[in-house]
């Protein structure tokens, strides 16, 4: 019987969450399996000459049977971007009447892959403290080995986020606790990760616009917007000078950037601006923030 229930994000400091779990849910061990209770009824009376007399009822007893009980709490949730590895914290307890060994099973809804640590270290941080839990009954499922009643068990569920994850994904793992006296014993804890991951559009535009004869001067533009929900980081733009065309010196800009050129079609780069400039590079000196961030770069060239 799940009596307390915590339901807190993963993104804790370590001493938040060594406070999270010295929280001890209300426990429902109960009476030990085996246990004999016995019961039997006293009837006093008198009989018609007021004799006091007592009579004894058959003696009714009932023997406690072992259940199965598992608690794995709390829920959490997060945000990551693609790539990263994520730690969910959880604590397992045998809620039942015996000593028993809960055996773990977790399911990622995007199929991520999954591992189970016993969180033996800083409870709550992933640090060298922490292994990989084991499988002491040997069934194939990690567990804490034996738990006695009302005993607990911190683990923590790596998941690994792929690196090609799109912005706005959203995964729900759940990490199950199963009683291996009573399979049919089973308490879940849900962890979502939702990811938060750049989404740049880029347009590149180009003035005067149509059909240009010789000798025109154009003006190429490329801007990039940050539609997703992560920042952008080490944003490189580059772009090589059109054939038929011959770069304008000096007309290479882009506010917050770092601007570099290149003379051998791309192989290296320099801040040189000497003649021929065959490419562009622009390094943006800050990240594009998330929900709309832009930078521009442009250049100019004449048409051969």
């Amino acid at each position: 019987m799940k009596l307390l229930r915590i339901r807190m994000p993963f993104l804790a400091t370590a001493l938040f969450m060594a406070g999270l779990f010295s929280i001890q849910p209300a426990m429902a061990g109960g009476t030990a399996p085996g246990t004999v209770i016995s019961n039997q009824a006293t009837v006093d009376f008198t009989d018609a000459n007021g004799n006091p007399l007592q009579v004894l009822s058959n003696i009714v007893t009932t023997t406690v049977l072992q259940v199965g009980g598992v608690l794995v709490e709390p829920d959490n949730s997060s945000t990551a971007v693609p790539g990263d590895v994520v730690y969910y914290a959880h604590r397992v307890t045998n809620t039942s009447n015996n000593p028993d060994t809960i055996n773990l099973t977790a399911v990622s809804s995007q199929g991520w892959a999954l591992q189970f640590y016993a969180d033996t270290g800083v409870i709550g941080v992933f640090d060298a403290g922490d292994v990989l839990l084991g499988d002491s009954d040997g069934d194939g499922n990690p567990d804490p080995g034996v738990l006695g009643v009302d005993a607990f068990f911190d683990i923590l569920v790596e998941i690994t986020v792929p690196g090609a994850t799109v912005d706005g994904t959203v995964d729900t793992t759940t990490v199950t606790g199963t009683s291996l006296f009573d399979n049919l014993v089973t308490e879940s804890a849900i962890d979502t990760t939702t990811i938060a991951a750049p989404s740049l559009a880029v347009v590149k535009s180009v003035i005067p616009a149509g059909n240009q004869p010789p000798a025109t001067t154009l003006t190429y533009t490329v801007l990039m917007t940050n539609n997703g929900t992560g920042a952008a980081s080490a944003v490189v733009v580059n772009d090589p000078i059109p054939a038929n065309t011959t770069y304008v010196t000096g007309s290479a800009a882009g506010a917050g950037t770092t601007i570099e050129y290149s003379h051998d079609g791309g192989l290296t780069y320099d801040a040189l601006e000497t003649v021929p400039v065959t490419d562009i590079r622009w390094t943006l000196a800050a990240a594009l923030a998330a929900g709309g961030g832009s930078s521009t770069v442009s250049f100019q060239v004449v048409i051969n």
